[in-house]
């Protein structure tokens, strides 16, 4: 499950006459080329630029002792920040690195955080008996409490982190109650869980936390697979609605779970997600970001005319989508190396064959770096279908607002959308709704 990370923030000012009290910060970056690196805090944020010797710094306005994000490319980190204690950063990028390490005041709490010491629950995790799960994330709280007590840092500090090392450890929960089927017990025990602080949206594992645990008990019972993402993300909206009291937290999660959704399905099927983000949201930066997301939402509209690709074949021929023209495009955007895809091959490969002799045309789109294995696989296993690659051109997925594969989209004869984001061809609506637009050949 992918989520929108939605800043609460305040415009970050410099200036001359400061009030409140700073923190500086010194970043050195090692990598090959150098982007801006982002802090982002429960109310502020900025980009630091780096210069040609990946350096640079930045002084950020902190109150009182909060968590942030520092971000650079795709990877990011928990910083704690203090009034008046300093931090210098580095953040080693190269292979053989891909590391943070901390110096300065603020540097020892740091390089706890994001050290070795603190342990987390492991995929194997997964696989254990519901009660030896439970005593498993207790037995993590436990030894990561005493690893922070044994320091000697701050209350406050400690108060803090306990909430943050609670969160991460138990993370894992929404996701076991998601792949099995626990008791009221567990699901009782996830609920306990659900505190409502706000200084509590300063920490990532809590974010995480609240919204997966949302997705789950509101949806106990109900099959994800054949339900409609619409009701999917109704159902958690009101959950969050008839449940969560502290405004600013019913905010933030109504916020997230709208924008989530419209960022992968469009606008289409959005009217009860608009409506309820409306009545409830009055932040004026969550409610800036949702317009965004919603207006370029609209261009993926049903009905709206698609985007055009111009991609080569298995045997090198140019084919693009204004070829097929007269024909249902059912396009598989997908890559040899992802699981999920691969597994929807055989139903793929059964849809191909339902449909022999109709107008419709299944199209697979590969996001594959490795060209040449995309070759292998496609030849080795003789799929079916118009075979394509992207050599590298993102234009079509990111027009697609594609977040992750595989990815299905539904073309009309005349060009036009008609699904943004298609049934998988596993699902047995996939053939129902094919059948309901597929013409014979003439």
């Amino acid at each position: 499950m992918r989520k929108l990370f939605i800043a609460l923030l305040i415009a970050f000012v410099f200036g001359a006459c400061q009030t409140k009290k700073e923190v500086a910060v010194d970043v050195v970056v090692k990598d090959k080329t150098y982007e801006g690196a982002g802090f982002y805090l429960s109310k502020m944020d900025t980009v630091l630029q780096l210069n040609a010797e990946g350096k640079g710094s930045v002084i950020l306005t902190v109150d009182e002792p909060q968590y942030a994000v520092f971000q650079y490319k795709w990877k990011n980190v928990p910083v704690y920040l203090e009034p008046g204690k300093n931090l210098s950063v580095t953040w080693d990028m190269t292979p053989s690195g891909l590391m943070v390490s901390f110096d300065g005041e603020g540097g020892v709490k740091n390089n706890f955080i994001n050290g070795n010491e603190l342990d987390i629950p492991k995929m194997g995790d997964f696989g254990l008996p519901e009660d030896e799960f439970l005593a498993k994330l207790d037995q993590y709280m436990e030894d990561n409490y005493k690893a922070l007590e044994s320091k000697g840092f701050d209350k406050t500090f400690v108060e803090k982190e306990k909430y943050r090392i609670r969160y991460d450890v138990n993370g894992i929960m929404w996701q076991y109650a998601r792949s099995g089927n626990p008791s009221d017990e567990f699901y009782n025990k996830m609920k306990s869980m659900m505190e409502e602080q706000e200084w509590l949206l300063q920490l990532s594992g809590y974010t995480n936390y609240m919204q997966g645990v949302i997705e789950v008990l509101s949806n106990r019972g109900v099959d994800l697979v054949n339900t409609p993402d619409e009701e999917i993300v109704m159902n958690e909206l009101n959950y969050v609605l008839q449940n969560i009291k502290d405004p600013k937290i019913k905010e933030y999660l109504v916020g997230s779970f709208a924008i989530d959704y419209i960022d992968r399905e469009g606008i289409s099927k959005a009217d009860g997600v608009k409506k309820i983000f409306e009545e409830t949201v009055t932040d004026p930066l969550i409610k800036q970001t949702f317009a965004k997301i919603y207006e370029e939402g609209t261009s993926i509209t049903k009905g709206n005319k698609a985007p055009d690709f111009k991609y080569l074949d298995i045997n090198g021929k140019e084919v693009k989508l204004s070829d097929l023209k007269g024909n249902l495009v059912y396009i598989d955007i997908w890559a040899t190396w992802c699981g999920p895809c691969r597994e929807e091959i055989p139903h793929l490969q059964k849809l191909e064959e339902a449909f022999k002799g109709t107008k419709v045309r299944f199209v697979s789109i590969s996001t594959d770096k490795d060209k040449a294995k995309w070759e292998e696989t496609v030849k080795g296993e003789k799929l079916g279908g118009i075979q394509l690659h992207t050599g590298g051109d993102e234009a079509f997925t990111s027009a697609f607002r594609v977040k992750g594969i595989p990815h299905f989209i539904l073309i009309d004869p005349e060009g036009r959308i008609l699904e943004a984001n298609m049934s998988r061809p596993s699902e047995s609506k996939t053939v129902e709704y094919l059948s309901m637009y597929a013409e014979p050949e003439e």
